[in-house]
């Protein structure tokens, strides 16, 4: 099987010119493309701008209000601290009264005790002071009668007064 070649004619200036407009055409097209492209660039650009602008302005009084809420807060704390300091000294002091009111009370109730004990303490000591008067004016006697039986037992003719 063998073929026979195809033998075309065509002229070299319609192929030359036909590619020189094709290539026209292409350049055209990618002419219009990249002009498109520097459109869209602009376009992007210009929206990107807006945008950092808008989110700048947005951060900005997000700052502020967060700035203006936290000296809120920190002044409401202040007082709500202030309040309680004071609610906690004021207790400190009635529980302080009052424990001073009873030290008080105890004190003179100790006092008084204090007193009815060294008044006993003294009665006591009186009455240890004359037992030991008596204690001792026994012992005295009992010696004396021991010497005088220790004698009558020795000197048995010893006349009395």
């Amino acid at each position: 099987m063998s073929q026979n070649p195809m033998t075309v004619t065509y002229s070299l200036e319609e192929m030359l010119g036909q590619i020189n407009q094709k290539l026209d055409l292409l350049q055209k097209e990618v002419t219009e493309v990249k002009v498109s492209q520097v459109r869209l660039e602009a376009e992007l650009m210009g929206k990107m701008e807006r945008l950092e602008t808008e989110l700048t302005l947005k951060m900005e009084r997000l700052e502020t209000e967060l700035t203006v809420k936290m000296e809120r807060l920190e002044t409401e704390l202040t007082l709500k601290v202030d309040k309680l300091e004071t609610e906690l000294t004021t207790k400190a002091d009635k529980v302080q009264t009052k424990l001073t009111g009873r030290v008080d009370t105890l004190e003179a109730e100790v006092t008084g005790e204090i007193k009815i004990l060294e008044t006993e303490i003294k009665a006591i000591a009186k009455r240890l002071d004359s037992q030991e008067y008596i204690n001792l004016s026994m012992v005295a006697g009992l010696v004396l009668v021991l010497v005088a039986g220790v004698i009558k037992l020795y000197f048995p003719y010893i006349p009395p007064y």
